[in-house]
């Protein structure tokens, strides 16, 4: 599962603002970053990767996700018990707070019921807008879910119905449902890393992230990412056994564009980023012709990623008259089949990764992760950047089962 790159960076050093536990950079740091991640990619790990997770907005064109005229303002019950937390690290037991440094988590934050109860910064600002990677996945599902709640979709319908341009294509007859649990059957080798996904041009998920600018341009990068789509030949029949696929959620992008005739940017903040009451501005990244990234896209706030986590708890979903996400889709995700897979019981039903023990969670490439328990109300998301080897860093079931027994805890 490693990829190394062999590639010549320079060494990066910057000054920490001890009293936030966060780092700034100076002018001449930053230029010296810059300068190093043109030799190599934005997504090379390590300290270079820990800034450009903090700071995509400058490598990619980005488009705004505006906050709510109305933002939902937490409440505080710090939970002083979460100190006392001891975790398991090789042969020693250490606090919370030491694991999570160990772990290089730049961000993490525990909600119980609309109250915060831990939060701490370890190597960003709170004010920062950090990548989401691939948490960026459910958040397009959460477009598609809310334009099914309106019966603007039909999940039974074929993609093609919806996307004209699909007709006629290996896509015709594809589910809009099947596409939504990552079963579209169109490229089904996108986790195995031995293939390439991120470092062979042949890769149909190399191809369509250097099209949209994320990886670097190859001689046969397609000049339309759409058009590239539409070509796209099946791996597979439909609807069997799931296979990540960024590819998926492009296509979910692509029909919520569609059905809607907005701009991704302007759906999030209509549908999302409004009505969760986001209290900062998040963006998406963009293509050289202005193509949002529906499945790796945005950059947001720690507190307004969980603000996007309550979203999913039972008092939010009854809050909002389960416009966003109903309780049958909710279910759905939890009753999905596990697939056979050595890292886990992954599902990726309307693109989660997994629901089970009444826990629901989302991860991102370099270690980002939103976890929730729609029952007990408990939201915790946190950020982290990759390291060299492109490990990622995300914090243990055994970690995260304690801290959700104290904090359920009166």
């Amino acid at each position: 599962m490693k990829i190394r790159f062999i590639l010549l960076i320079s060494f990066i050093s910057w000054q920490s603002v001890s009293s936030a536990q966060s780092f700034t950079y100076t002018a001449r740091e930053t230029e010296s970053i810059h300068d190093s991640l043109k030799k190599s990619r934005w997504d090379i790990g390590g300290s270079l990767s820990k800034y450009s997770f903090r700071y995509m907005s400058e490598f990619f064109p980005t488009a705004m996700i505006q906050k709510s005229n109305q933002p939902y303002l937490f409440r505080s019950q710090i939970k002083n018990s979460l100190n006392d937390i001891k975790l398991k690290s090789g042969s020693t037991t250490i606090s919370l707070d030491d694991y999570l440094k160990k772990l290089h988590i730049a961000g993490f934050i525990v909600i119980n019921k609309g109250a915060i109860a831990f939060e701490k910064y370890y190597s960003m600002l709170p004010e920062d807008q950090h990548t989401l990677q691939s948490v960026t996945k459910v958040i397009t599902s959460t477009l598609i879910t809310s334009l099914v709640n309106e019966k603007k979709i039909d999940l039974t319908q074929s993609i093609d119905r919806y996307i004209p341009e699909l007709k006629g294509t290996d896509w015709q007859g594809i589910s809009v449902k099947d596409i939504l649990n990552m079963k579209s059957g169109m490229d089904i080798r996108s986790i195995d890393f031995e293939t390439g996904p991120f470092t062979n041009p042949q890769h149909k998920n190399y191809q369509l992230e250097s099209a949209l600018g994320i990886l670097p341009k190859a001689d046969n990068t397609p000049s339309s990412v759409y058009s590239f789509i539409a070509a796209m030949k099946k791996d597979t029949i439909p609807g069997l056994e799931a296979a990540y696929s960024n590819i998926n959620t492009f296509v979910l992008g692509w029909l919520a564009e569609k059905i809607t005739g907005q701009k991704y940017c302007d759906m999030v903040t209509e549908r999302i980023w409004n009505p969760m009451g986001a209290s900062s501005n998040a963006y998406t990244c963009l293509s050289d012709q202005g193509i949002a990234w529906p499945h790796g896209g945005i950059s947001a706030t720690l507190r307004d990623l969980a603000r996007f986590g309550m979203m999913f708890t039972k008092s939010e979903i009854n809050a909002k008259k389960e416009k966003l996400i109903s309780f049958a889709q909710l279910k759905e995700i939890f009753d999905a089949k596990p697939i056979n897979n050595p890292f886990g019981p992954l599902k990726w039903a309307y693109q989660w990764d997994m629901a089970n023990d009444g826990v629901m969670m989302k991860a991102g490439f370099g270690g980002q992760a939103l976890h929730i328990n729609p029952e007990k109300e408990i939201v915790i998301a946190y950020f982290n950047y990759i390291d060299k080897g492109w490990d990622m860093s995300l914090i243990s079931d055994a970690a995260l089962s304690e801290i959700m027994k104290v904090v359920s805890a009166d």
